[in-house]
């Protein structure tokens, strides 16, 4: 901070390493989401499903819960150009 009474220019904030040093940290549901995988994938493992079973399911979950997320989150042209590149490899 200046003492001067003066805003601080560009340059001291860049020097000071403040600009662009928002903190992030992993919401409970990204937290959520590591763990529940790996958990479910033993537990189903546990249960006698095979493997090559396993794997794919989790896979389609997984796909389902982040167009979810896309759409939900207002990503709606992010999710269409999902949709039409999908539908372009599938052809």
């Amino acid at each position: 901070m200046p003492t001067n009474g003066l805003p601080s220019s560009p340059g001291d904030r860049a020097a000071s390493g403040r600009e662009g040093s928002e903190q992030r940290h992993l919401s409970l549901p990204y937290v959520a989401g590591l763990i529940t995988f790996p958990v479910l994938g033993t537990v189903l493992a546990l249960a006698g499903l095979p493997t090559a079973e396993i794997v794919p399911l989790l896979a389609h979950c997984a796909a389902l819960g982040a167009v979810a997320v896309l759409v939900v989150g207002g990503g709606r042209r992010l999710a269409a150009g999902l949709a039409s590149a999908v539908l372009r490899i599938t052809q």
